[in-house]
């Protein structure tokens, strides 16, 4: 994807729909906008460069967001959230020129779906290092509000002070999704820091400021599981679960922490291993496209990876090919990691492509899409995962 510049926004867009753009924002109404076109659009950079500077930023600011929602890897997120509110963008996206004008269509059409789509986008792409699973979490619709919101950021702000000396301050936000998915996303106020920057009369200054840092929360209210994301250690997100049991469950007794579920690889050495799947799950093909080989009680490792030229041939293949029975018989292998594809049927002839990794015994790189929540069950039905 090209490096973001203003400029680079202006030419990826149709000219129309920056003036319906500043027609919303009742801005720039009076140059002659039939003087711009793809080629020629500094006089329309300028103009946007002489409005004020706190107008300026915010523009910059929703231009940015648009064009990292137009990444490849994004625009499945608003297809399916908009889905999801009933708005069908599939139907529309062959009339527009390319991905930065779906993009920015739908953000002038649908902003709030767009914001929703661009916070879960945000989500899926948070350091699954500094993320935990909890299961085994109360089955209930939390009544969120704003006095909840407000106590569960309070409880937030007063752990950190006490803890880490900073979140003297904390504004949390909600989001649903599916109906019994909930988000929240807390932003706790981080140390105090100096930046060197330009104030808005141009002044150049040397500023105090409180950056704010996140903690996310996912509660999926069917399945009693919630993933924590906060950075620090696991204690720290253990903690992070009390106050959300207790702030926002309503619930005194935090659960206990539930063991990842254990997987087990070693039915992958099977050559006539297969991966049924169910007519409802819409899956076409699966394929096992590497996997990882340790000798019992040595630390040498053989990684096989299949190449993207032939959809259908499988890693375990080229295992075949390579390993001397005799001399190598699987039984002296323990697979210790396997990386997946799966391919689902949409609107494209292509379809939907899913990769993901499983490592021994407890890792486990899918997360909570709905295409991923059918291969966790998939892993079940295959006797690679054990029930969560």
């Amino acid at each position: 994807m090209p490096f973001y510049t203003p400029k680079a926004f202006l030419r990826h867009v149709p000219i129309g729909l920056l003036q319906d753009y500043f027609a919303q924002r009742k801005q720039l109404q009076d140059i002659n906008w039939d003087q711009f076109n793809e080629s020629s659009l500094d006089g329309l950079h300028d103009a946007i460069c002489g409005l004020p500077e706190v107008d300026a930023r915010e523009i910059n600011n929703q231009f940015r967001a648009v064009w990292g929602m137009a990444a490849r890897e994004y625009m499945p997120w608003l297809i399916q959230v908009a889905r999801e509110h009933g708005v069908d963008l599939v139907a529309s996206m062959g009339k527009q020129s390319n991905a930065y004008e779906r993009a920015f269509r739908f953000f002038l059409e649908h902003p709030a779906i767009f914001e929703e789509a661009r916070a879960l986008a945000h989500w899926e792409n948070l350091p699954r290092r500094s993320t935990e699973r909890r299961n085994g979490m109360p089955k209930v619709a939390p009544d969120i509000n704003e006095q909840t919101l407000a106590q569960f950021g309070e409880d937030l702000s007063q752990y950190y002070q006490q803890t880490q000396g900073r979140g003297e301050h904390c504004k949390v936000e909600h989001l649903v999704r599916a109906g019994h998915i909930d988000f929240l996303f807390a932003y706790p106020a981080d140390y105090t820091d100096t930046i060197i920057c330009y104030e808005d009369d141009g002044h150049f200054a040397r500023k105090e400021w409180k950056p704010a840092f996140e903690v996310v929360i996912m509660f999926d209210r069917n399945l009693g599981a919630a993933e924590f994301f906060a950075e620090g250690s696991k204690d720290v997100r253990e903690s992070i679960a009390g106050i959300f049991t207790r702030s926002v469950l309503g619930v005194d007794e935090v659960p206990k922490r539930v063991p990842k579920p254990p997987y087990d690889l070693q039915p992958l050495l099977n050559p006539n291993f297969g991966f049924p799947t169910r007519p409802e799950d819409n899956i076409l093909h699966v394929r096992l496209k590497s996997i990882r080989l340790q000798k019992w009680n040595d630390d040498g490792r053989i990684l096989f990876e299949i190449g993207g030229r032939n959809s259908r041939k499988s890693a375990i293949d080229l295992v075949a090919e390579a390993l001397n029975e005799v001399r190598l018989p699987r039984d002296t292998f323990r697979v210790t990691q396997a990386g997946f594809q799966a391919v689902f049927e949409n609107e494209t002839k292509r379809g939907k492509t899913v990769s993901f990794t499983i490592t021994a015994p407890a890792g486990c790189s899918l997360r909570d899409s709905d295409e991923d929540m059918i291969l966790r069950r998939c892993l079940r039905d295959w006797g690679i995962a054990t029930d969560e």
